[in-house]
C-alpha cells in the first residue's frame, strides 16, 4: 500500500554471485558510448569502487549524481525501457532482506556462470521465492566451457529449475517451458565499450579509429549484450503498469502463503488433537486396566472367587466362628468365670488377622498406581515440552514458536503437580483400617458387654432359683422337702445356663450383623477410594493437560477459521 501511494518508475532487480559477475552485465547493458561522456561511462564503471554496498540502485536522470547508494546518470537504455536497475549483493546479506528487497521491485534479472548456472550457495536457498514472481529472467554470462554448447547449458538450466517447488505455493515445481535465458559475455561488452570509446576520443588518428570500431563490432556482436539489451526491453514494456503489478503479485503471494500457514497449522492442530487424544485414552486405559486389575473389583455374582473382599471375609468369618464354638462358646467362658477374653482374643484376632491377604495386595496395587502416576506425569510434560517447542523447517527462514505453547496451561500444570499428593503404599488402605477400628472399637467391645451381662444374668439367676429353694426347705417356710428343694435349685442353675446361652447367641447374632453391616460396605469403600485416587491423583494432570490443550486447539481453530475467512474475500478483490 505505501509503494502505491507515489507513482514511481518501473525497477528491475540484477543479483548473482561475484563468478556470474552481475556488475559486469548492469554495465555493459546501461553504457552507450555514443551519447555517454567519459565522465558517465567512467562513473557508471566504477560505481562499486571502493565500496561493498549491498542494494545499489542505478536510476535514470538527466544530470548524473553519485550518491554512497545509488547512481543516477543519463541512460538510453533506462530512457526507453522506463525502468530503473537495483543491484542486490546476495553474498553479504541474510535472505530475509534479499526476499523483501527483490520482491519490492517489479522486474528479475538473474545472473548465473555457465559451470554451476543456479548451483551455489548464495542462490539455492532463495531461489524457490524468486520463481513464484514474474518477469524473470535469467543471463548466463561467461565463456561457455568446452564440449558445452548453449543448448546443453539451457538444458541443464531447465533440469535444475524443474527440482525446484516454488514458494510459498506446496508441491508446485518452476516450469521450465515459460523460461526465459539470454547467454551474454559482459567482459567482451566492456572491452568492445572501451574501444569503442577510444576511438571516438579526438585524440586517436584514423588508423587508430579504424581498428578500434572494428574491435567494437566484433567483441560487441559475440557479446550478446545487445540481444539482451532488446529482449529486456521488449519484455519489460509489454507491463504497461509495472508498479500496479508487482503489488497484485505481491498482495495474491503474501495470500497465497498466508494459506499455506493456515493450511500448515490445520494440520498441527490435528497432529496435537491426535497427541491429546492419545495422552487421553493412554491415562483412561490405565486407569480402567488399574480397575480391572484391582482387588476392590474383583468377583463374580453368586459365586466366590480367590482373592475378591467376600473371600478374604468368609475366611476371617469362619475362623471366628470356629472360636465362637471353642475357646468363646458359652461354656467356655463359663469355665473361666470370665469375659475379658472376648475383647482380648477376638480383639487381638481382628487386629491382626482382619483382610491382612486384601492389605499385600491393596500395597502392591499401590505401587503400580504410582508408577502409572509418575508415567502420566512424564507424558503430559513431554506432550506439554512438544507443542510448546520452537520449530524451524528448510521453508521457514526464521524460526517461530509453536502456536500451542502456553506459559499459562505449563505454570498450572506445574502448580498441579506439587499440589498432588504421590501414592503412598498406604494410600489405598484407609477403608480396611477404617472397617476393621470400627469392629475393633465398637462390635467387640459391644459383644463383650453383652457376654458381662449374659454371665451376670447366669449367676444372678442360679444363685437366685438356689437360694429360694433353700430358703422354702428351711424352717420356717419349711414348704419343700430337701429332695424337692434340690430338684428346684439344680432346675435353677441349669435355667440359668439356658438363659446365658440364650444371651449369648443373641449378643453374637449382633454381633455378625455389625460384621456383615462393616465388611459388606468394605467392598464398596475399597472401591469408592480407588476411584478418587484414580480421579484426584493419576488422572489429574493429564487429563488437565489434555483438557487446557483442547481449549488452545478449539481456539487457534477458530482464529484460523476468522483468519481463512479475511484471506477468501481478500482474494475475491484481487
Amino acid at each position: 500500500m505505501e509503494d502505491l501511494a507515489v507513482k514511481r518508475r518501473g525497477r528491475i532487480a540484477v543479483i548473482g554471485d561475484t563468478a556470474a559477475a552481475p556488475r559486469d552485465v548492469v554495465s555493459a547493458l546501461l553504457q552507450d558510448p555514443l551519447a555517454d561522456s567519459a565522465t558517465i561511462g567512467q562513473a557508471l564503471v566504477s560505481r562499486h569502487q571502493d565500496a561493498n554496498i549491498d542494494v545499489f540502485e542505478i536510476s535514470q536522470s538527466e544530470r548524473l549524481n553519485r550518491e554512497p547508494e545509488s547512481l543516477s546518470l543519463p541512460s538510453s537504455w533506462l530512457q526507453a525501457t522506463g525502468y530503473d536497475v537495483v543491484e542486490v549483493n546476495i553474498e553479504n546479506l541474510e535472505s530475509d532482506p534479499i526476499i523483501s528487497t527483490l520482491l519490492s521491485t517489479d522486474a528479475l534479472v538473474i545472473v548465473l556462470d555457465p559451470i554451476r548456472l543456479t548451483s551455489t550457495p548464495q542462490l539455492s536457498p532463495i531461489l524457490p521465492y524468486l520463481l513464484a514472481r514474474s518477469p524473470v529472467h535469467f543471463v548466463v554470462n561467461g565463456h561457455l566451457p568446452s564440449g558445452f554448447s548453449k543448448s546443453s547449458v539451457e538444458q541443464t538450466l531447465r533440469e535444475q529449475l524443474k527440482q525446484v517447488t516454488i514458494e510459498p505455493l506446496d508441491d508446485v515445481h518452476y516450469d521450465p517451458s515459460i523460461l526465459k535465458v539470454s547467454f551474454v559475455q559482459a567482459e567482451k561488452a566492456l572491452t568492445a565499450l572501451e574501444a569503442l570509446s577510444s576511438g571516438l576520443s579526438k585524440a586517436a588518428s584514423p588508423g587508430t579509429k579504424a581498428e578500434a570500431f572494428e574491435v567494437f563490432q566484433r567483441e560487441f556482436i559475440q557479446s550478446h549484450v545487445g540481444l539482451l539489451q532488446s529482449t529486456l526491453h521488449q519484455t519489460l514494456s509489454n507491463n504497461a503498469s509495472p508498479q500496479l503489478s508487482t503489488a497484485r503479485q505481491v498482495a495474491a503471494l503474501a495470500l497465497m502463503y498466508i494459506s499455506n500457514v493456515i493450511l500448515s497449522d490445520r494440520d498441527v492442530a490435528r497432529a496435537a488433537t491426535h497427541t491429546v487424544s492419545t495422552l487421553r485414552r493412554t491415562a483412561q486405559e490405565g486407569a480402567t486396566k488399574a480397575k480391572h486389575m484391582s482387588v476392590a473389583t474383583r468377583g463374580v455374582d453368586g459365586a466366590l472367587v480367590e482373592g475378591e473382599v467376600k473371600y478374604e471375609m468368609e475366611k476371617i468369618k469362619s475362623q471366628i466362628e470356629s472360636s465362637f464354638q471353642g475357646r468363646l462358646s458359652w461354656l467356655g467362658l463359663l469355665g473361666r468365670l470370665r469375659v475379658d477374653d472376648v475383647a482380648l482374643e477376638l480383639g487381638g484376632f481382628v487386629g491382626s488377622r482382619f483382610a491382612v491377604d486384601l492389605e499385600r495386595q491393596v500395597v502392591f496395587e499401590s505401587g503400580q498406581l504410582s508408577h502409572l502416576q509418575s508415567s502420566l506425569s512424564s507424558s503430559s510434560d513431554q506432550i506439554i515440552r512438544q507443542l510448546s517447542h520452537t520449530s524451524s523447517s528448510p521453508t521457514q527462514l526464521s524460526p517461530h514458536p509453536h502456536p500451542f505453547t502456553s506459559p499459562l496451561l505449563a505454570n498450572h500444570l506445574s502448580t498441579l503437580s506439587l499440589s498432588i499428593p504421590p501414592l503412598t503404599p498406604t494410600t489405598l488402605l484407609s477403608p480396611i483400617i477404617t472397617r476393621r477400628n470400627q469392629l475393633v472399637t465398637k462390635s467387640i467391645p459391644r459383644l463383650q458387654l453383652s457376654a458381662q451381662r449374659a454371665l451376670l444374668a447366669t449367676y444372678s439367676t442360679a444363685l437366685l432359683g438356689a437360694s429360694m429353694s433353700w430358703v422354702a426347705y428351711v424352717p420356717p417356710v419349711d414348704v419343700l422337702s430337701a429332695g424337692t428343694a434340690s430338684g428346684l435349685g439344680l432346675l435353677s442353675i441349669v435355667g440359668s445356663l439356658a438363659l446365658g446361652q440364650k444371651l449369648w447367641a443373641g449378643a453374637q447374632k449382633k454381633f455378625w450383623r455389625d460384621w456383615n453391616r462393616v465388611t459388606g460396605m468394605l467392598k464398596g469403600d475399597l472401591e469408592t477410594r480407588l476411584d478418587t485416587a484414580l480421579q484426584t491423583q493419576v488422572l489429574a494432570k493429564p487429563l488437565a493437560a489434555a483438557e487446557g490443550l483442547e481449549k488452545l486447539i478449539e481456539k487457534r481453530e477458530k482464529r484460523l477459521d476468522a483468519l481463512q475467512s479475511k484471506v477468501d474475500k481478500l482474494k475475491s478483490k484481487l
